[in-house]
């Protein structure tokens, strides 16, 4: 019996931190996400209404006030510009959520798990 080939994707978190977005737009499948989400335990994925197709990673992050969500959206604005690779945001008093998308390819892509490795670390200290 042959070992399943490693999927050449999936990367730890860490790894992701050393990857830098491009305008590459190589779609991942459902198996492949689901894979990397195993990395990923705090983040979601939604998918296609009329597909398989995972469209976007998403995350709510809590904070204790509405300072931990300025610090917070100023980062993300940061880290989306430094990468030149935008998310949807929204935020309330004591909450963000962010969901990144490879609007191009109508799908995820290794840049936003990339950014959302990136951004989970930018994050780690904000409470």
């Amino acid at each position: 019996m042959s070992a399943k080939p490693v999927n050449q994707h999936i990367r730890s978190t860490a790894d992701w931190l050393h990857v830098a977005c491009t305008h590459q737009d190589t779609a991942w499948t459902s198996e492949q996400v689901a894979q990397q989400l195993k990395e990923f335990p705090h983040w979601a994925v939604e998918f296609s209404a009329h597909s398989a197709q995972p469209t976007c990673l998403w995350r709510t992050y809590a904070f204790a006030s509405f300072e931990g969500v300025k610090m917070a959206v100023h980062a993300l604005m940061h880290l989306a510009d430094d990468e030149d690779h935008h998310p949807d945001a929204s935020f309330g008093y004591n909450r963000l959520t962010v969901k990144w998308s490879t609007h191009s390819a109508g799908c995820v892509s290794d840049n936003d798990w990339a950014c959302a490795a990136k951004l989970d670390d930018a994050l780690r200290h904000i409470g």
